[in-house]
């Protein structure tokens, strides 16, 4: 098949806690706009909100998906996600084992 690896991307995904990182994977991976949701359970976020210094513990997301899913994906975490504003950041694949991106490209059409 020969999947291009730019076509896969890896979203990025805070979120306030496991429990909403699960919910969101769950239903990313379920409804096929996602290959693999990997949660982290615990990471700890520094950033600028509302003019202050925040730190936080966070939960974060890495999905594995398609260029092509990413409007769609991002549609269905805002609708799920707990915060105003939430990081969903799509970094490409510049490179990777072609089997997995081939899987990758497989479950999510």
């Amino acid at each position: 098949m020969g999947v291009e690896p730019i076509h896969v991307v890896v979203v990025m995904v805070t979120t306030a806690n496991q429990e909403e990182a699960v919910k969101i994977a769950d239903q990313v991976v379920q409804s096929r706009l996602a290959a693999c949701a990997s949660t982290i359970p615990t990471v700890r976020s520094t950033y600028w909100w509302e003019g202050k210094l925040t730190t936080d513990q966070e939960s974060l997301l890495l999905i594995k998906t398609t260029s092509d899913k990413f409007n769609s994906l991002e549609e269905t975490i805002r609708k799920i996600h707990s915060y105003k504003v939430p990081e969903i950041i799509a970094i490409p694949v510049s490179q990777g084992f072609p089997p997995y991106l081939e899987w990758v490209h497989r479950e999510t059409s």
